[in-house]
């Protein structure tokens, strides 16, 4: 059950990474066309995929933390997990409303996900920081750069409701790569965390080679 568990968190945080990926492909798209509708409209369906497989991921990393959890203080993580799914869930519906052109109310969804995204990954990171590994500072510093790429996704978001579209959409790429980056971090934290783990486990037993 254990190792199923770290399984479904690690691919979920490397799912998470590649569709932060997908994401930040779509915003830069923004960020560089010029009134180009076909260009804005694979911009839109990016920017839904991507958030799709974002919420995939974290779903799979909280199912994960919910199988090996070993204290109380790790229920923050998990419904920080949870938080970021729903967050990544509002994304798309919002990004579903852009692209049907209900601008104004996708972008008002947009934001709210965002917020929730960010809230969440600030839970995550509150919650990696009382793990006792030697990756958790690893963990937690990409978890705390996924909560503050959001936030500038969030404030890019308003200043696009507010009609400053080049700033804005230049905020949310710059959100985007970050929150890649971020979930990129915490991947490689989790993998390496695991992966140390298990060795130290066949040392133990007499079974490393």
């Amino acid at each position: 059950m254990e190792v199923y568990g770290e399984w479904l968190v690690i691919t979920g945080a490397w799912i998470q990474t590649i569709g932060a990926g997908v994401t930040a492909i779509g915003n830069t798209i923004a960020a560089t066309v010029k009134g180009d509708s076909a260009d804005e409209e694979v911009s839109s369906e990016l920017y839904i995929l991507g958030n799709g497989i974002e919420a995939t991921g974290n779903s799979l990393q909280a199912i994960g933390q919910t199988r090996i959890q070993e204290s109380e203080d790790e229920t923050m993580g998990i419904a920080g997990d949870w938080l970021q799914a729903a967050g990544n869930i509002a994304n798309v519906v919002g990004g579903s409303f852009v692209l049907n052109g209900q601008v104004e109310e996708g972008l008002s969804v947009d934001i709210i996900g965002d917020v929730i995204q960010s809230t969440g990954a600030a839970f995550e990171a509150h919650s990696s920081s009382l793990r006792e590994s030697d990756y958790a500072a690893l963990i937690v510093a990409g978890q705390r750069i996924q909560s503050i790429s959001v936030a500038i996704e969030a404030i890019g978001l308003v200043n696009l409701k507010k009609g400053k579209n080049k700033l804005g959409q230049q905020l949310l790429a710059i959100g985007s790569y970050g929150l890649t980056a971020g979930a990129a971090l915490s991947a490689i934290g989790f993998t390496k965390e695991y992966h140390q783990t298990h060795s130290f486990n066949r040392w133990n037993n007499g079974n490393y080679l």
